[in-house]
C-alpha cells in the first residue's frame, strides 16, 4: 500500500513540475534578435548572447531571426513594434515589453545583460574601466580636437571677432563669437548626421571603404603638401579670392547694425558663409570617424552622444579664442606659419586613419592601433614641425 502511495505521489510531482516547466516556457518574455549572417558586429553578440545563456538563467527566450533569410517574420515585428526604418538595421534587440536595442558593444552588452538577467550591472556605462568600452570616446575627442584645430574656421572667426572690438563692448563681442560657433556647430553636426545616415548602411562594403580611403587620403596629401608650404592645383584652404569675398561681406553686415538682433542675425549669416567655404578643408575627419562609429554597431541615440563629444571638441578651441579675445579686448590673427603645421597635423593623421579604415574591423576597434597610433602620427607631426622650425632659424 505504502509503494502505491509512493509511485501515485511521484506521478503527481513529475506531472506537476512539467506542466509547471511547460507553462514558464510559455510566459516567459521574449527578445527577438536581428541579424544578418555577413555582419560582424553580428558575430560579436551572436558569441555573447550564446556564453550568457550558457553561465545564467534568463528572464527573456532570445528568438533568432536571420534579417534576409526571415523576412516574412520579421518585418511584421517591425510593424508591430514600431521601429523607425532609419532603425531597421542589425544587431537589432526588440524586447516583448516594446523595447529595443539598435547596435552592439561594451556599452549595450551591459545594457543586455542586465535586461536578459534581471540583475544590476557593475558596469559603469560609457565610463565603464573595460578598456573595450574606451577606444570610441578617446577616439571622438583625440579627432575632434584635431578638427577643431581647422585653419580655414579658426581664420574666419578671428577675423568676424576682430572686426567687433570697435564696438567697445564685450557683450557685443561674445555675443557675435557665440553666435558664430552655435551656426558652424549645428551646420557640421547636421553634415555628420547626414553622412552616417549614409556610411552605417554601406560600411560594411570594402568597395566603400576603398572610396572613403581614396577620397580621405586625397585630402591628407593636400593637406601635408600645403603644411611643407607648396601649393597645388587643388587646394582645401579658404583662395585668397574668397577671403576677400568673406571680408566684404563681413564689413557690409556688421558696419551697417548696431543692435544686438542684427549682430545676431549678421554673425549667423556670415558663419552659413563660412560654413560652406571650410566644408572641403574638414570633410575627410566626419567621414573617417563616422566610419569609425559605424563599425562598432551603435544606434542612433548612443551616437548622438559622441555626436556631441566630437562637437564640443571641435569648438572648443573657438571658445577658447572667443574668451581670450572678450577678457583682452585685443584682435587675434592665424599666421602663416601656424596654418601650416595645422593643416601638417590634420593631414598626417587624416592619412592614418584612411589606412585603418580601409583595413577594417578588426583594425577599427583596436584601441592600439586607432589610439596608439593616432597619438605616435601627432608626435611624428610635432617633431617635423621643431625640425623645420629649427632648420629655418639656421638658414636665417
Amino acid at each position: 500500500m505504502v509503494e502505491k502511495l509512493m509511485k501515485v505521489f511521484l506521478l503527481v510531482f513529475l506531472v506537476f513540475t512539467a506542466s509547471h516547466i511547460a507553462f514558464a516556457e510559455e510566459d516567459m518574455k521574449k527578445m527577438y534578435y536581428i541579424l544578418s549572417d555577413t555582419c560582424p558586429v553580428c558575430q560579436q553578440a551572436t558569441e555573447f548572447l550564446d556564453e550568457l545563456e550558457d553561465q545564467k538563467d534568463l528572464e527573456y527566450q532570445i528568438i533568432r531571426l536571420e534579417i534576409s533569410r526571415d523576412r516574412e517574420e520579421v518585418d511584421p515585428l517591425f510593424e508591430k513594434y514600431n521601429i523607425p526604418p532609419q532603425e531597421r538595421l542589425v544587431p537589432l534587440f526588440i524586447f516583448e515589453d516594446d523595447e529595443h536595442i539598435l547596435g552592439f558593444n561594451q556599452i549595450f552588452q551591459s545594457e543586455l545583460e542586465e535586461r536578459l538577467t534581471g540583475e544590476s550591472s557593475t558596469n559603469l556605462g560609457i565610463f565603464n574601466t573595460d578598456l573595450e568600452s574606451v577606444p570610441l570616446i578617446l577616439a571622438t575627442v583625440l579627432i575632434g580636437t584635431v578638427d577643431g584645430f581647422n585653419p580655414c574656421s579658426l581664420w574666419a572667426l578671428m577675423f568676424l571677432v576682430s572686426m567687433v572690438i570697435r564696438f567697445n563692448s564685450r557683450k557685443k563681442m561674445a555675443i557675435v563669437g557665440g553666435s558664430f560657433i552655435l551656426t558652424i556647430s549645428l551646420i557640421y553636426g547636421l553634415f555628420m548626421l547626414g553622412t552616417f545616415t549614409i556610411v552605417v548602411n554601406i560600411i560594411d562594403y570594402f568597395w566603400f571603404r576603398l572610396a572613403l580611403f581614396l577620397l580621405a587620403m586625397l585630402v591628407a596629401i593636400i593637406n601635408i603638401r600645403e603644411g611643407f608650404g607648396k601649393t597645388s592645383p587643388l587646394s582645401f584652404t579658404i583662395s585668397n579670392d574668397n577671403k576677400k569675398s568673406f571680408v566684404k561681406k563681413v564689413r557690409d553686415k556688421l558696419f551697417q547694425v548696431e543692435s544686438v538682433s542684427g549682430l545676431i542675425l549678421a554673425s549667423v549669416t556670415i558663419a552659413a558663409f563660412a560654413s560652406f567655404i571650410e566644408l572641403p578643408c574638414t570633410a575627410g575627419f566626419p567621414v573617417i570617424w563616422n566610419g569609425l562609429v559605424s563599425s562598432y554597431g551603435v544606434g542612433f541615440a548612443e551616437y548622438g552622444f559622441y555626436l556631441m563629444i566630437y562637437l564640443f571638441m571641435y569648438i572648443l578651441m573657438e571658445l577658447i579664442i572667443v574668451i581670450f579675445m572678450v577678457w583682452t579686448m585685443r584682435k587675434a590673427f592665424m599666421g602663416q606659419h601656424l596654418g601650416e603645421n595645422l593643416k601638417l597635423i590634420s593631414g598626417m593623421l587624416m592619412g592614418f586613419l584612411a589606412i585603418v579604415l580601409l583595413m577594417g574591423y578588426e583594425y577599427m576597434n583596436n584601441i592600439w592601433i586607432v589610439l596608439g597610433g593616432s597619438i605616435v602620427v601627432i608626435a611624428v607631426s610635432t617633431l617635423i614641425m621643431i625640425i623645420r622650425k629649427t632648420s629655418g632659424k639656421k638658414k636665417k
